[in-house]
């Protein structure tokens, strides 16, 4: 199955540890019909041509829910609030449980209108089918505005998951030798969502006035690489595939990331639970969400109101790493693998 977040996939392996259930997996990452692709892309207008493409692939995923007779229970990987009319009727009438990931569809609705109003059309179905559930990332939205929330009874809290075949590269109880230099990574899609010249800046000022011996590693997919880049201080490192995205996690001990408040408030980042994953220590924005991510069930990492706090953070990481290694990161993907999250959507057959 394709995933339009590969860092879900370990999703996929809860049906081994219930077997007493059977698990149907829903992914709106479907082949698009030819035909329908070449209408699309011949619109004037691309957001239109996209919004249509999204429409057919929800209505086409209710629709392949409705072709599962021998499972008990559907999980939907992904929805976006403004496609709803007609992919929730098509879900609520299979009978079956229905566990729906939300993702960032509530922070979406917050400075949008139109995503706001699917909320509203998913709450109400919420309270009609019991069948219906909504999974949330990491931590209640009892952090947002209540015509935000949804119903108590209807929300599943998981953490996000680990990668699975990605371990950090110290065993518990192995430590760094004291005169490796310490790597402090930058990862992922450069976008209006993740500003990061600032942090660079941040990151190339520290390095050159700490004794400590850092070096700055940029990993980030070429396609998209702003010119920038190329004229700063750093080893630059293409993560366009995902084994050199991995790959370029394993070899960071620091990753610094920052998000836009607005988008990121109540929202986890795929990047932080594929670095968690890696082993490496993380340095993000003090958000709810985000803050749990590396904080529960133990610190992995450490967050930020301001930019200049990031140099003392970076000191704290690095004592953090040299004192505790990775030892953390260990007992942190206990919480976040597919068997503790079975238990959490499926308390009952842990009784």
């Amino acid at each position: 199955m394709q995933l339009m977040h590969n860092g879900l996939k370990d999703l996929l392996l809860i049906n081994q540890y219930i077997p007493e259930k059977k698990i149907g997996f829903l992914s709106l990452e479907t082949p698009l019909p030819s035909l329908l692709k070449k209408f699309t892309e011949s619109l004037p207008n691309y957001s239109l041509g996209l919004q249509v493409r999204r429409e057919y692939r929800h209505i086409s995923m209710g629709l392949r829910s409705l072709k599962f007779k021998d499972i008990d229970t559907l999980f939907i990987f992904e929805i976006y609030n403004q496609h709803l009319l007609f992919v929730l009727p098509l879900l609520a009438s299979t009978g079956k449980d229905v566990f729906i990931s939300l993702h960032g569809n509530q922070q979406f609705a917050i400075n949008s209108r139109i995503k706001f109003l699917g909320l509203i059309y998913l709450k109400n179905y919420l309270q009609l089918f019991k069948n219906l559930k909504v999974v949330l990332f990491e931590i209640d939205d009892d952090v947002i505005p209540e015509k935000f929330r949804l119903p108590a009874a209807s929300k599943v809290i998981i953490p996000h998951p680990i990668i699975s075949d990605a371990t950090p590269k110290l065993k518990p109880g192995e430590r760094l030798p004291a005169n490796t230099k310490i790597k402090i990574g930058v990862v992922g899609m450069i976008r209006q969502d993740k500003p990061i010249g600032t942090l660079i800046e941040k990151l190339q000022e520290y390095i050159a006035s700490s004794n400590s011996g850092c070096e700055l590693i940029i990993g980030t997919p070429f396609g998209q690489k702003p010119d920038y880049l190329d004229k700063i201080e750093a080893t630059l490192y293409d993560t366009t595939k995902e084994n050199d995205y991995i790959n370029v996690l394993k070899q960071i001990d620091i990753l610094v990331i920052h998000y836009e408040k607005d988008r990121y408030y109540y929202r986890t980042s795929g990047v932080i639970s594929d670095a968690g994953s890696c082993g490496c220590y993380i340095i993000a924005s003090d958000y709810p969400v985000i803050n749990h991510q590396v904080n529960w069930p133990l610190q992995i990492g450490s967050t930020f109101a301001h930019f200049n706090e990031i140099g003392s953070l970076i000191d704290q990481a690095i004592n953090h790493i040299r004192e505790k290694g990775q030892d953390n990161h260990w007992i942190w993907r206990e919480q976040r693998s597919a068997e503790a999250i079975a238990k959490l959507l499926f308390p009952k057959n842990h009784d």
